[in-house]
């Protein structure tokens, strides 16, 4: 039986195909690809599933019309059925959650996941533009 946790498991096999991928804590790893920073969420105890996120994709500006923002991600998410899309504070989030048999099942959707969230903000950014420049603390 494997000792390692669920997220080391994505962690390792993710890294053996090419993915640039790391631990941000014991839950949650940083994958990079194409100049673009996902999160990978695995809780320990419940291995079946995951979220894979590209976090403040869209950076709102102070006089963004709200209404249309949230307009525009529930139109994106009827669009693209599986990708949800949050506006928290200034910022539009895209993500995924998926139920696997585990990590195995898991780290073979990987890839088609990350190119339906490219997608899903392909598709935000063509209805909206590009968005603001993200600030800069």
């Amino acid at each position: 039986m494997p000792t390692d946790t669920p997220l080391e498991q994505y962690i390792e096999q993710l890294s053996a195909q090419g993915i640039d991928i790391e631990a941000m804590d014991g839950q949650a790893a940083r994958l990079r690809q194409d100049e673009l920073e996902y999160v990978l969420v695995v809780a320990a105890d419940e291995p079946a599933f995951f979220q894979l996120m590209l976090p403040g994709v869209w950076q709102a500006a102070a006089a963004t019309n709200r209404a249309l923002l949230l307009e525009t991600a529930n139109d994106v998410m009827n669009t693209i059925k599986a990708a949800k899309l949050v506006v928290h504070n200034e910022a539009v989030h895209v993500s995924v959650e998926q139920f696997v048999s585990g990590p195995d099942q898991g780290v073979a959707l990987i890839p088609g996941l990350m190119e339906l969230l490219k997608s899903a903000v392909a598709e935000f950014q063509e209805r909206l533009g590009m968005g603001e420049a993200p600030r800069v603390h």
